[in-house]
């Protein structure tokens, strides 16, 4: 990949595994020390997300910079951060489920008690 485009792939493939989380994303400006994205969130706000070698940031979020583009999300939109969590728990129900029946039961339930903690402390 050629280094100019580093920023706007990344940014590009990030927003799109967040598909389900938001409602739609286009990219606007980059160069070879940034990429741009303008995202409408689940509310229907539009924000505009920008990726540096410091990391994500939006002026939405008061000049914080993220590590991560779901801490970022999460931190815009109440309904990103319900969906992400109810995504997560469909995702773990799905996996328990696939658990052999003399498995579950306890074990099952602690898995899902301490996703929903972890959730919770994000």
């Amino acid at each position: 990949m050629n280094p100019s485009e580093f920023y706007i792939k990344e940014l590009q493939s990030v927003l799109s595994e967040q598909a389900l989380l938001i409602r739609t994303f286009s990219m606007d400006n980059s160069s070879s020390l940034q990429a741009t994205a303008s995202v409408t969130l689940l509310e229907g706000d539009i924000i505009t997300i920008t990726l540096t070698n410091r990391g994500y940031h939006s002026h939405q979020a008061k000049g914080i910079i993220f590590e991560s583009i779901e801490n970022l999300l999460q931190s815009v939109s109440p309904l990103y951060a319900r969906k992400r969590h109810s995504v997560l728990l469909d995702a773990l129900d799905k996996w328990t489920s696939r658990q052999s029946p003399d498995e579950e039961g306890e074990d099952k339930r602690d898995i899902r008690q301490t996703a929903v903690a972890h959730e919770c402390h994000q």
